[in-house]
């Protein structure tokens, strides 16, 4: 039975990973940079300056998989069916009003909707990209929104 508490667990562990990487990505880049420590073969510094660009963008990406994760999990329990298919824009509005949890405000439902459209822009790699979402910011607004959960399904 999931454990709200574990998936905040796993939401913030996400984070750190990111931040561990972020920082290992940047010391790898120094020190090739200053010659302490060879590039592997047919890489340059641009690589790792892209590399840390989009570093973030996938944490966002796995972030958003965790918290997906959680939400279906909740609604096969309610539903009552292991397999049940929905779009993530219409799981986020069906758990906005559910009973057996804490109402969710629509405030924090359109937080997280930002949060799918900018993930949904890294993926679908779109011409009208949406507004990014810092990680830690990320984390929040869907931490926020599990919050009204119950704490164990």
């Amino acid at each position: 039975m999931p454990n709200l508490y574990e998936v905040f667990d796993h939401l913030k562990a996400t984070c750190r990973e990111y931040y561990v990487l972020a920082d290992a990505v940047q010391r790898l880049r120094d020190a090739v940079h200053a010659g302490q420590v060879a590039a592997p073969p047919t890489t340059s510094l641009r690589d790792y300056e892209a590399a840390r660009r989009r570093l973030e963008p996938t944490y966002i990406v796995r972030l958003w998989s965790e918290f997906e994760s959680a939400l279906r999990s909740y609604r096969r329990f309610i539903v009552g069916n292991p397999i049940d298919n929905i779009r993530a824009f219409d799981l986020i509005n069906w758990a906005q009003g559910i009973k057996e949890g804490r109402q969710v405000d629509d405030g924090a439902r359109e937080l997280v909707h930002e949060v799918r459209e900018y993930r949904n822009s890294l993926i679908h790699e779109r011409d009208d990209m949406a507004p990014g979402v810092e990680i830690e910011e990320a984390r929040r607004r869907l931490s926020t929104y599990l919050s009204k959960l119950p704490d164990q399904w």
